[in-house]
């Protein structure tokens, strides 16, 4: 039953309490799809030795997301659109609850391989839906805040990929398939809620933007990258996430320790800090309306806290630096996602949030390389810090949100 709620900003619109239950199931299904992800990066080593296979094919099984991102991004975005909310994303959850249980019966590295593609691509209808999902269901006030909550799918499962996925490795005497079984139970759990208690959209429209008619067709497509600040932001995401999925892909190799279990503490604590980011900045940006200032201070102390990963190899120094690094660039992104559906208003939510995300695992995908075929793995960090610079010029000449306002007024 959906509960209305009383909108204090405007007479216009309503909120329905009902909202924070389909985000939360979106949340749900992030989450397990993330997980599936990043199962085997904090164990790379471990997951060669058990597959019988090399450190590069275990690192291309994080890797595989990011490539099938590519072709997939365009097609599950139309989708979104084209079925609706709920339909055009649960193709998505649908592909990751079968796929990700069938990895836990994978005989060898080739299947595993296999159902780690089809879970792939069940990622781009499930990342591309954020934006949408608090466009259809939140006030103006929230968009910012849920789209930020929803991208604490991806670093939920990040974190719980990082940290679980060693512990369970250890309490099942370093065997990887209970740990599968486990996540693909999960899996299957989740798409079972999803199919059954997701709904498209209220029964009336929350704020100006879904009241709205969107550009659909290829046309929309074209007049993104018309958009002079799109442009500036899709090249700001292509550094931003890439540089993320790289470390979070590479942790293991990145972060040399002698226990197997720093590694996927490092890389947790870096996740963490992003979740309490993504809160606190989001709420932030909302509260202000501002987007620009929150960007300039994601890269910019971004590119300062790479060059201390080159250089301080201290494991608590470290931690202190994962969260630290985290809480600034990974906060980034539901802002930036946010502020690419806003400017290019009315092409739709999933388009944009689509392109942004598509930015992301180009770069991660080179970056990736990087860690595998440099001779030293510290020079990571070096062109790390270069990219974030070149970010840093990239947001300063942005407008920020308060420039494009008149989008909302327009009949």
């Amino acid at each position: 039953m959906l509960v209305l709620e009383t909108n204090k900003d405007t007479n216009s619109f309503e909120v329905f309490s009902f909202r924070w239950v389909v985000l939360f199931l979106f949340i749900l299904v992030g989450i397990i799809n993330q997980v599936i992800w990043i199962t085997f990066a904090p164990l790379t080593n471990e997951s060669a030795l058990f597959y019988e296979t090399s450190d590069n094919l275990i690192l291309l099984l994080a890797m595989i997301f990011m490539v099938v991102y590519i072709p997939v991004n365009y097609p599950a975005s139309r989708l979104i659109d084209k079925l609706g909310l709920k339909w055009g994303t649960g193709i998505g959850v649908i592909l990751t609850g079968v796929f990700g249980f069938l990895r836990a019966i994978a005989p060898n590295y080739a299947w595993l391989l296999v159902f780690q593609i089809g879970c792939a691509i069940g990622q781009p209808f499930i990342l591309n839906s954020f934006t949408k999902v608090a466009t259809n269901w939140f006030p103006e006030k929230e968009k910012t805040l849920a789209t930020g909550l929803g991208t604490l799918a991806v670093l939920l499962g990040a974190i719980l990929g990082m940290l679980l996925t060693p512990i369970f490795y250890d309490l099942f005497n370093k065997n990887f398939t209970p740990v599968l079984y486990i996540y693909g139970g999960v899996a299957l759990a989740s798409m079972a809620f999803y199919l059954i208690f997701v709904k498209d959209k209220p029964p009336s429209p929350p704020n100006a933007y879904s009241d709205k008619t969107k550009i659909f067709e290829i046309k929309g497509t074209r007049n993104l990258f018309r958009n002079r600040d799109f442009i500036l932001l899709f090249s700001l995401m292509f550094i931003g996430i890439g540089v993320f999925n790289a470390i979070s892909s590479g942790v293991d190799v990145l972060f040399v320790f002698s226990d197997e279990l720093y590694a996927g503490i490092i890389g947790g604590l870096l996740i963490i800090g992003g979740v309490f980011g993504a809160v606190i900045l989001s709420a932030l940006s909302d509260k202000f309306h501002k987007r620009k200032i929150f960007l300039i201070i994601a890269v910019t102390s971004s590119a300062f806290l790479v060059i201390l990963f080159y250089f301080i190899e201290n494991f608590i120094a470290l931690c202190i630096l994962s969260f630290v690094f985290g809480f600034l660039l990974i906060s980034a992104l539901p802002i930036a996602l946010t502020y690419a559906a806003e400017i290019t208003y009315p092409i739709p939510e999933s388009t944009s949030n689509g392109w942004m995300m598509w930015a992301g695992q180009i770069s991660g995908i080179l970056l990736i390389l990087g860690v595998m075929y440099l001779p030293s793995v510290k020079t990571n960090f070096i062109i790390y810090a270069v990219l974030f610079a070149v970010g840093i010029v990239l947001t300063i000449f942005m407008k920020d949100i308060s420039e494009y306002k008149h989008i909302l007024t327009e009949d």
